[in-house]
């Protein structure tokens, strides 16, 4: 499903300002890996919908125009999001409070999946000059005063893109269904150079370290090396895989049983090796995605 189609809709609450301001740290003297698993965040109503991961003390970060796509970078300072009015910007960046928002300087056409780099410096995207549904990976700077977006493939056919949380690489879904947006996954450096396969799958995921990679494959999650080794079946009936800030849980969305043709999805949260899967939270409409914020307390 082209996560671009989902109009979100919802009522606008405030991020609390001390949890907003707290989480701009990252680890404590002088260690930059947090230590702790963060909030898990859905892409829901006027934003984010976040909470803790026991689901409780939930709130709503606003971001304006939001389509369906949120990044935050791994340094936990700076989130992009994809528009609904691709026309006039197609990815707003901000500060990771929603502050400060900026739009960039992308190819005409159409933008969105943005992913930012772990310093939040850099940002990888999706386009298309045509709204036509073949897209590719696009790289750029956050610098909004500059015009320097650079093609990374040329296969017409991109339909997922994640920066690495830790490497100077991108993991890109090619040849993707639209339906499951399963395809190959591909690892690439951001100018292009060193291409490698991982492997059938989709919604690629990095682990904090940029070890490892979780995806989807059919309808469970898995997870494997960089170079395609280990891979290992996690979780049953999972999708939008999303690790932890401490890279010890894996956040993910799966279906509820209603009877219907669509049913609510419930998020899910399970310890890196895929034990102990439990729900957390309400239901969302189906075809949301997640991530982590960062714990205020970072």
């Amino acid at each position: 499903m082209d996560r671009r189609a989902l109009l979100i809709t919802g009522v606008t609450v405030v991020l609390a300002a001390a949890a907003a301001a707290a989480g701009l740290a990252l680890g404590r003297d002088g260690d930059n890996s947090p230590r702790l698993a963060g909030r898990i965040a859905v892409v829901e109503g006027c934003g984010l919908r976040h909470m803790w991961p026991d689901g409780t003390d939930q709130r709503r970060l606003c971001l304006r125009d939001i389509s369906a796509a949120v990044s935050l970078s791994r340094d936990g300072r700076t989130l992009a999001w994809d528009t609904k009015a691709s026309s006039t910007f197609g990815i707003l960046v901000a500060d990771a409070d929603a502050k400060n928002e900026r739009g960039l300087q992308l190819p005409p056409g159409v933008n969105f999946e943005p992913s930012l780099s772990p310093d939040g410096n850099r940002l990888a995207f999706l386009h298309s000059p045509a709204d036509d549904g073949r897209y590719d990976v696009w790289t750029t700077s956050t610098d909004t005063s500059l015009d320097v977006a650079e093609q990374v493939t040329a296969v017409r056919g991109v339909s997922f893109v994640a920066w690495s949380s830790a490497e100077h690489a991108l993991a890109y879904v090619k040849g993707g269904s639209g339906e499951t947006r399963e395809g190959t996954i591909v690892l690439v450096r951001p100018d292009g150079d060193d291409e490698r396969l991982l492997g059938r799958g989709g919604e690629p995921a990095w682990s904090p370290d940029g070890k490892h990679i979780a995806f989807v494959r059919g309808t469970d999650l898995w997870t494997a090396a960089l170079d395609g080794s280990q891979q290992r079946l996690r979780v049953r009936n999972g999708r939008s895989p999303a690790w932890s800030r401490d890279g010890d849980q894996i956040a993910f969305l799966r279906a509820e049983k209603c009877g219907r043709p669509a049913c609510k999805e419930r998020v899910f949260v399970a310890f890196s090796d895929g034990s102990n899967p439990h729900a957390v939270g309400p239901g969302f409409p189906a075809g949301r995605s997640l991530l982590w914020l960062p714990d205020p307390n970072e």
